[in-house]
């Protein structure tokens, strides 16, 4: 009867959602029609791998570059990347949006490389504009405790497995990087954190004694995957300077973006990266707010600590990297 009950409730919310968003797809070249959702795949759609991650800024930096990891490293898997954005959002406040039926999200979706964007969606726009594969949680502030936030997961999974229905699909964890402690990456006006006060070592730990706590051995998750790990190693251990890797207090430079897509590509799939073929990613392929920045060229100094961070974290992936490892 409960299953009943919430199911009813799901789909009320998913209708009422719906018929209140409005909004079209802005995109790094021409905009395009929002894809429709269909109720079965074809075979060539089978064979595409679909991710959706429903998270925050830091979700949109690990994303960013990710399709460039993967065609780099499995050029013939075909792939489409989700996000559900909004800026610095929790499971509490994913939880509320569905519940109160707001259309917050840019929904970002990724087919060939380049990101489209639409505003002003529900979540059940973008959970049912593809079949998806894989969906992705993450932690936001708050979300450490009460068992990592127990009931919203069990919440926002039920509500993921309402939309996709009989279509099989795996649910991920995933964990982030901590602040910058550098102050020349501070602008007061954009955050009131003293980067004196950032424990970046303290930061991480409590995510991963979290993580270990209630979500590595939680069925509910298929897999889990770490960006706070090779973001650790890279800045304490290869000793990379913060301003190569961040853009401002939290969010993650061009450079910051690729190690963590390879690390997270690696974690996915299981896979070492021994090699990487990238010498440049053309501006046209970054979101549209940093086009300005120009060409990201791909150096060998760049490729060769991506890829001890990939190889570390491969074999440490739930860890906090200590200076002389």
């Amino acid at each position: 009867m409960m299953k009943r009950i919430f199911a009813f409730i799901l789909s009320a919310l998913l209708l009422m959602g719906l018929l209140g968003c409005a909004g079209q797809p802005e995109t790094n070249t021409a905009p395009t029609e929002t894809t429709q959702p269909t109720p079965t795949e074809s075979a060539e759609e089978a064979e595409v791998l679909k991710i959706m991650i429903l998270g925050s800024s830091r979700s949109v930096n690990t994303f960013q570059l990710l399709y460039e990891a993967f065609r780099d490293q499995l050029p013939d898997q075909k792939l489409v990347l989700g996000i559900m954005y909004y800026s610095g959002c929790s499971m509490t406040m994913h939880t509320n949006f569905i519940k109160n039926n707001e259309c917050v999200y840019d929904y970002y979706r990724n087919t060939d490389g380049r990101w489209e964007i639409q505003s002003n969606s529900h979540m059940a726009v973008g959970l049912q504009d593809q079949k998806w594969d894989v969906v992705l949680l993450q932690a936001g502030n708050g979300d450490l405790d009460n068992e990592m936030n127990k009931p919203c997961r069990e919440f926002l999974t039920q509500y993921v497995d309402s939309i996709l229905g009989d279509h099989p699909h795996t649910f991920w964890w995933h964990s982030t990087w901590t602040n910058s402690t550098d102050p020349a990456l501070y602008d007061p006006a954009k955050t009131k954190i003293n980067p004196l006060t950032v424990d970046q070592y303290g930061q991480l730990t409590s995510g991963i004694e979290a993580a270990k706590a209630y979500v590595m051995e939680d069925p509910m998750f298929e897999g889990r995957i770490t960006s706070g790990t090779p973001m650790m190693y890279a800045l304490k251990v290869l000793e990379i300077p913060e301003t190569a890797l961040y853009r401002d207090h939290t969010h993650l430079s061009d450079f910051g973006c690729l190690l963590v897509a390879y690390a997270w590509y690696a974690q996915y799939t299981g896979n070492p990266v021994t090699q990487i073929n990238l010498d440049m990613i053309p501006q046209h392929l970054r979101h549209r707010n940093y086009q300005h920045l120009g060409d990201m060229v791909v150096t060998q100094e760049m490729k060769d600590q991506i890829i001890q961070t990939v190889d570390y974290t491969l074999k440490n992936p739930w860890s906090v990297p200590l200076k002389d490892e």
